[in-house]
């Protein structure tokens, strides 16, 4: 079992294990790991101990455990299926900001039934990746986080928005796009700022981080709204699980600073 001494708090992820094929302007990349567990873990392991829950196909099973290896990364959680791991396939609009999808090839996830473990029941933060709310409710549950994160996705809101309301009520913060914002705020389509503050006091949620792509991101709580911009980089080669990893960041120095 990982433990780090040097940081208060553990983390707990569940989330998706995914191969991708990627399209952006700059071109094709197929066959590439990821998945919000992934890009969530790869970004908090930064600061601490992360207990790591997700189903995989044993197709993959041993890419991802190498992808992993050498990161403080508890993978007891992570749920072995015969049946393939999921295979995403996105193109990425550069003018939008958003991930067309096209069609994918079904795997694994579906079969996952999770269980936390001690471990990962008992870490004091929980992050709950992008998937059905009522999956995220499950997590939820088995959970004595003193801090726990969300983040969901205009499908299911679309789908079943009553179950992502009931999720964004249980979370402390809440991470969305504006365009998922929008959608769970409906009539602040033009202030984003004003759509987070409609949330803020619902159940246990007391922050929203707001992420803009190029434009940085945001995080809306009853003192205020603080932004930060986007670091700078020549060339976005592929902007894939970049909302997982601002996640991973985020909750990961909460952890490092134990508050």
């Amino acid at each position: 079992m990982f433990h780090n001494p040097l940081m208060t708090w553990d983390i707990a992820v569940a989330g998706t294990v995914h191969l991708n094929d990627i399209t952006t302007p700059h071109g094709h990349r197929p066959r590439l790991h990821g998945g919000s567990a992934v890009y969530f873990s790869l970004a908090a392991a930064e600061f601490s101990t992360v207990h790591f829950n997700g189903i995989v196909g044993a197709d993959t099973e041993a890419e991802f455990r190498a992808l992993l290896a050498d990161l403080p990364v508890d993978l007891s959680g992570m749920t072995v299926s015969p049946t393939r791991t999921f295979h995403w396939h996105a193109v990425h609009d550069y003018r939008r900001w958003i991930a067309d999808e096209e069609p994918s090839e079904p795997g694994c996830d579906a079969e996952w039934q999770p269980v936390l473990n001690d471990a990962s029941a008992s870490s004091p933060i929980l992050f709950l990746g992008s998937m059905s709310p009522h999956i995220q409710a499950a997590l939820e549950i088995q959970s004595n986080a003193r801090l726990i994160g969300s983040d969901s996705m205009t499908t299911w809101i679309d789908k079943d928005r009553a179950a992502v309301d009931a999720m964004a009520e249980a979370s402390d913060v809440l991470f969305l796009n504006r365009t998922e914002l929008a959608a769970l705020a409906p009539g602040h389509d033009a202030d984003w700022r004003s759509a987070a503050s409609t949330l803020l006091g619902r159940g246990r949620l007391r922050a929203v981080v707001v992420k803009a792509g190029p434009e940085g991101a945001a995080v809306v709580t009853a003192s205020g709204v603080v932004e930060k911009p986007a670091a700078p980089v020549a060339v976005v080669m592929d902007p894939t699980g970049a909302g997982d990893a601002l996640a991973g960041g985020f909750l990961g120095a909460c952890a490092r600073a134990g508050r």
